[in-house]
């Protein structure tokens, strides 16, 4: 026989489970575990997207990190550092130093790990140098060294968006040519310091000159 509901009766609600970061911590290794065995298992294509996890990793700690350095919690560099079982200036050097005078875009530290793509396409575009490539960034004026070609900002968000670039094709599609093209390629911008180089350079006196900022060193008269 079949009880019948009572109207007046509310639904019992479903007591919130509590998950603690450790059961977060082991059911990220049991995945990872599970992607090597199919990868092992002859799935010689899927290598090289399980590497890319590494650049990704990296960015998800640089991006606790950071939160953990924000207000309300404002960890100092020993006490994240006692946690990653390495120094002071090691962990400043990797997470901070250079990337804490210009920190990461605050919509990045607003949206921590629920970041959409969409988000991460409207960061990366704010903060791409374009070509020919400035002195700083023009999203959040951080100064480009030698051979850095991206703002800390970018250089955690390139490798998320790569990534993820599958799951909002329509975000995707606002980026630029140039800038999809740099996405895909991160090695691919000519630095400042190979810009100076080609500007220090004693041309061929029988040559038309080269101008300014022909980056690629191509002859414009041919």
């Amino acid at each position: 026989m079949t009880a019948t509901p009572d109207p007046d009766r509310k639904p019992r609600k479903r007591a919130k489970r509590h998950t603690e970061t450790a059961d977060f911590d082991a059911f990220a290794r049991r995945i990872l575990k599970a992607y090597a065995r199919r990868v092992a298992a002859g799935d010689v294509e899927a290598l090289a997207s399980m590497v890319t996890l590494t650049a990704e990793v990296d960015a998800m700690v640089r991006l606790a990190v950071a939160g953990l350095r924000a207000e309300p919690y404002s960890y100092s560099w020993d006490e994240i550092a006692r946690r990653l079982g390495t120094s002071r200036q090691a962990a400043q050097q990797r997470y901070g130093d250079k990337f804490e005078r210009h920190g990461l875009d605050p919509r990045l530290l607003q949206a921590g790990l629920t970041v959409s793509v969409a988000t991460l396409v409207r960061v990366f575009a704010d903060h791409y140098p374009g070509s020919p490539m400035p002195s700083r960034c023009p999203g959040c004026g951080y100064p480009y060294p030698d051979n850095v070609s991206e703002c800390p900002t970018n250089a955690t968000v390139r490798p998320l968006l790569k990534q993820r670039r599958g799951e909002d094709r329509d975000a995707v599609a606002l980026l630029s040519p140039d800038q999809f093209a740099d996405l895909l390629k991160p090695k691919s911008r000519t630095t400042r310091a190979t810009v100076r180089q080609s500007a220090t350079y004693a041309p061929d006196p029988n040559r038309p000159a080269l101008p300014l900022f022909d980056l690629h060193g191509e002859d414009p008269t041919r």
